[in-house]
């Protein structure tokens, strides 16, 4: 499976001016989350499971991160060090928070995603950095939530037909990388 972004998350200072914001961009309203601990409202973007998020930035600098999800969390994290990233925080626990567990449960099978009772967690996650700095998150979905996300048995896999474009970009004979942003006036 090709890790597929299933989160946009943007971190903004003014939580009410950036909901007030993305609401007016997407044209629908954003749904709070369910942890009370990590203020957080999402609206889906794409018709298969991309949700954006908005939420309060964490840290100085802190920008968007788009969370990819994976089948194994922890080989994934391995080949990701071995490739030269890094891991800023995890593997973490994604626990549905006890307090709405019952009311998310009873909210969830009026679901049209509904396949199957919800369990106690979300699935598990981590933070990461490639080797140029850049932020990005991986997610290991529990199996009740794929559905929602389109993964797994709901998945729309890559075409033939964008797989076959892609082999048409790959067989262009172009410069190497470092060649192709020489300015030639340069020289």
């Amino acid at each position: 499976m090709i890790p597929k972004p299933v989160i946009i998350n943007v971190p903004v200072d003014d939580v009410d001016a950036g909901i007030e914001f993305y609401e007016h961009f997407l044209g629908l309203r954003l749904a709070r989350s369910l942890s009370p601990e990590q203020i957080s409202f999402h609206a889906p973007v794409s018709s298969d499971g991309i949700l954006l998020t908005v939420n309060k930035r964490h840290f100085a600098g802190e920008g968007v991160t788009v969370m990819f999800a994976v089948e194994d969390l922890d080989r994934t994290l391995e080949e990701w060090k071995a490739a030269g990233g890094t891991v800023v925080a995890g593997p973490y626990d994604l626990p549905l928070p006890k307090r709405i567990r019952e009311e998310f449960r009873d909210q969830f099978r009026d679901s049209p995603f509904y396949r199957g009772e919800a369990g106690d967690s979300m699935g598990r996650g981590a933070s990461l950095h490639d080797p140029e700095g850049n932020r990005l998150g991986i997610v290991e979905f529990s199996e009740w939530a794929h559905a929602t996300f389109a993964l797994g048995a709901y998945a729309k896999p890559v075409s033939a037909e964008q797989l076959a474009d892609q082999s048409i970009a790959l067989s262009r004979r172009v410069p190497a990388t470092t060649q192709m942003f020489d300015d030639p006036s340069d020289g």
